[in-house]
């Protein structure tokens, strides 16, 4: 059983392209929808997700790739059947595409590894952190109509004076 965490060329690419997608997004909500960091939370949790990827790649954690495969999963590879496929929703769809890839690569690396230790924590984390992420998620959903609805159909759009 190996215990140390070795980076390779695919995991790079992952970091790498996983990582411009998500700064991508993150100046679509910050800078160019201006929805603060509550609103860039709420609806594009990729990002974080992602960025708890790369961290744990970097700093060759298993567990903290593992916890954000749970998040990956549910907002990357679900994320895929619940925007829209069509207009300016490709660009997120293919961060949903690379999430996916990199929950695949964390996946392949556990079994090849047998690191089932780090999978079980790093699943136990990911849930700790998406429990109470979905609920505040639904009450700020809740709190504003039809936003959900502009930002899975890909109709959501900078204000313009």
């Amino acid at each position: 059983m190996k215990n140390d965490f070795k980076r390779n060329w695919v995991g790079w690419v992952l970091v790498i392209l996983n990582l411009l997608a998500a700064l991508n997004s993150t100046y679509f909500f910050l800078g160019q929808l201006g929805v603060g960091a509550v609103g860039w939370l709420m609806m594009n949790t990729c990002a974080p997700s992602v960025f708890l990827f790369v961290l744990g790649f970097l700093v060759s954690s298993p567990l903290l790739m593992a916890a954000a495969g749970v998040l990956m999963f549910r907002y990357g590879t679900l994320g895929m059947f619940v925007f829209a496929w069509d207009g300016y929703n490709i660009i997120p769809q293919i961060g949903h595409i690379l999430m996916t890839l990199a929950v695949l690569y964390i996946l392949v690396d556990v079994i090849r590894n047998r690191r089932w230790r780090a999978l079980g924590w790093g699943l136990a984390l990911g849930l700790a952190i998406l429990i109470p992420l979905v609920f505040a998620q639904n009450a700020w959903f809740a709190a504003k109509p039809g936003v959900m609805e502009k930002l899975f159909s890909g109709s959501l759009y900078p204000q313009r004076p």
